[in-house]
């Protein structure tokens, strides 16, 4: 499988130009600052926003105090506020990052999400569709067997079915954009860079998936390992289908899962804790699973079809 993976279409259209050391140490610097300035700007926005149509400046003002004091959201109101913040805000700052990168190094910034001709949606929405019919299974039922699983956050988010049914196409919608703005810098920029300098599938797929885990800051090894598994499956997912639209719908569905139906939003990091051995065996079934989603999509012909996938 892994010659399929060194004729991605992805990185087709890398050339030495994209070895120029230039334009990628003034990626970093110049990149972070463009994207510093949008979180600011998209902050404001969902600020404004929420003032708007939540009662006022005051209001918004205590929504900010929450998530500076880091307390955890509480109500259907508060957790839209902080899910707003995080896609829009870490959308804004990817496009940013990734804009300045397509501008030094005279690309297109649709290169960076697909070798396509345009974004293909119904990719996306099958990464959606596929993940939550045949991981998700899987991710509730371990969480199900957890002694010290949460209640499903969805049936406590409210009593009635009105509120319940704000929260999850709130989660959804929102959640589509935080997953493919990690998607678009770390399977899109990064594979990009990586694959410039290492043909082998095998480094961009290691390195994709080692950047994407240790960003997080997370203390616990399990979760490095979890979070090491996963990227590395998103990144075989956008180099096996040509872009990132898949690894997003995958990526997205995992988060949405989660959120309704595992563990409730949270603003504080998992306190440090030992390592649960059985962790050495989710995160290979983990990354196995991931590799098996992208190939069923590669291989099978009515999904090709549907997708209007080439022929791989």
């Amino acid at each position: 499988m892994l010659a399929e993976l060194r004729r991605s279409p992805f990185l087709d259209d890398l050339t030495s130009a994209d070895r120029r050391v230039v334009p990628l140490l003034l990626t970093l610097p110049v990149g972070v600052v463009a994207a510093l300035l949008a979180a600011v700007i998209c902050g404001i926005a969902v600020f404004v926003a929420f003032a708007i149509a939540g009662g006022g400046v005051e209001s918004a003002e205590r929504l900010m105090a929450m998530i500076s004091l880091g307390e955890t959201p509480a109500g259907l109101t508060q957790i839209a506020f902080v899910i707003s913040l995080l896609a829009f805000v870490n959308g804004g700052m990817a496009l940013a990052f990734v804009g300045v990168a397509a501008l030094l190094h005279r690309r297109r910034l649709s290169s960076y999400f697909t070798a396509a001709s345009g974004f293909r949606w119904r990719l996306l929405l099958l990464g959606l569709g596929l993940f939550a019919l045949t991981i998700g299974p899987l991710l509730l039922a371990s969480a199900a067997l957890d002694p010290k699983a949460h209640g499903a956050p969805l049936l406590a988010i409210s009593p009635d079915l009105a509120g319940r049914l704000a929260y999850a196409a709130l989660t959804v919608f929102l959640l589509v954009i935080a997953a493919a703005a990690e998607e678009l810098v770390f399977r899109g920029w990064l594979i990009k860079v990586v694959g410039a300098w290492f043909p082998d599938p095998r480094v961009v797929l290691v390195l994709s998936g080692l950047l994407f885990s240790a960003i997080h800051f997370d203390p616990n090894l399990d979760a490095f390992l979890v979070r090491l598994a996963m990227g590395v499956g998103l990144a075989w997912m956008t180099l096996r289908l040509g872009g990132i639209e898949f690894a997003v719908g995958a990526h997205a569905a995992n988060n949405i899962l989660i959120l309704l139906f595992i563990q409730p939003m949270s603003l504080k990091p998992d306190p440090p804790h030992g390592f649960p051995p059985e962790t050495l065996v989710i995160a290979p079934l983990m990354l196995a699973g991931y590799v098996a989603l992208a190939e069923i999509v590669a291989r099978w012909a009515p999904l090709r079809r549907w997708t209007r996938l080439a022929a791989t």
